[in-house]
C-alpha cells in the first residue's frame, strides 16, 4: 500500500478482503507481532485507496533477516489460503 520514491521499513498490506484483525490473531499465534491500521488513523490515504485497515508491519533494529523472511512467507500462506479457499489453521 506504500507509496513514494524513499521507503521506509513500515508496511502496510490490504488483505485481500481479509479481516485485518483476525489476520494479526492469526500471525501473532505464529510468533509475528503486527498491528492494523483503521481508517481513522489515515482518512485520506485509506479513503484514497479504498481501503476500511490494513495491516502494518512495523521491523525494527532488533529484528533479523530471517524474522523478516518468516513473516514475509507467514503472510504469503495465510493469504494464499484464503484465494484457495482452503481452512485457515
Amino acid at each position: 500500500m506504500d507509496r513514494g520514491h524513499d521507503l521506509g521499513a513500515i508496511v502496510t498490506v490490504a488483505t485481500d478482503g481479509r479481516d485485518p484483525a483476525e489476520l494479526k490473531q492469526t500471525l501473532r499465534a505464529r510468533g509475528i507481532n503486527t498491528s492494523v491500521s483503521a481508517r481513522d488513523d489515515a482518512v485520506i490515504d485509506m479513503d484514497e485507496k479504498q481501503e476500511t485497515s490494513v495491516l502494518r508491519l512495523s521491523p525494527h533494529y532488533y529484528n533479523t533477516e530471517d524474522e523478516l523472511e518468516r513473516a514475509a512467507v507467514a503472510l504469503e500462506e495465510e493469504l494464499a489460503q484464503d484465494r484457495r479457499g482452503s481452512p485457515r489453521m
